[in-house]
């Protein structure tokens, strides 16, 4: 399992979550204050000089929704954008970055766990600023249609 963070430029952070490692609200919240906090600083400078202007756009798994995790959020200073119930079709990850590192491993058979998580890795480093510009537009396509239709599902762009 991966805890993942992207901008429209490429991917902030991936973080290999180890074997038997709950993600809950407390392991959640210190990859975002120790992990996502330090890969701002290294990869974009600027927003980490001015982190009131991210804008974290999280499904509504446990981790993400908890109370623990909105106060993380609140004291980093980050904003959290509001997302609706039941919308994979507005989850950028969902609708574009699973299914890309999905049609790589479709068909392949890996002997332990390092080999996966190393060539999953391996693909989201191959992935270009093209792509991540490209998955924010769609999404915010999505997020448009989605407005127009009073928070229908969207099921595609």
């Amino acid at each position: 399992m991966f805890i993942l963070f992207m901008d429209w430029k490429g991917m902030l952070l991936r973080h290999a979550v180890h074997r038997g490692q709950t993600v809950n609200s407390d392991y959640y919240s210190k990859v975002q204050r120790r992990d996502l906090v330090q890969a701002l600083r290294k990869k974009r400078p600027y927003l980490s000089a001015n982190i009131e202007q991210v804008i974290l756009h999280q499904d509504n798994a446990p981790a993400h929704t908890s109370l623990k995790t909105h106060l993380e959020i609140d004291l980093l200073g980050f904003e959290c954008l509001k997302y609706p119930p039941y919308s994979p079709d507005l989850a950028p990850m969902d609708f574009a970055v699973f299914p890309h590192i999905k049609s790589f491993l479709r068909g392949q058979r890996f002997d332990d766990l390092p080999e996966p998580r190393q060539e999953v890795m391996n693909i989201i480093l191959k992935m270009k600023t093209e792509q991540f510009e490209k998955i924010f537009d769609d999404w915010l396509k999505r997020c448009k249609k989605c407005v127009a239709l009073k928070g229908d599902y969207v099921e595609k762009s």
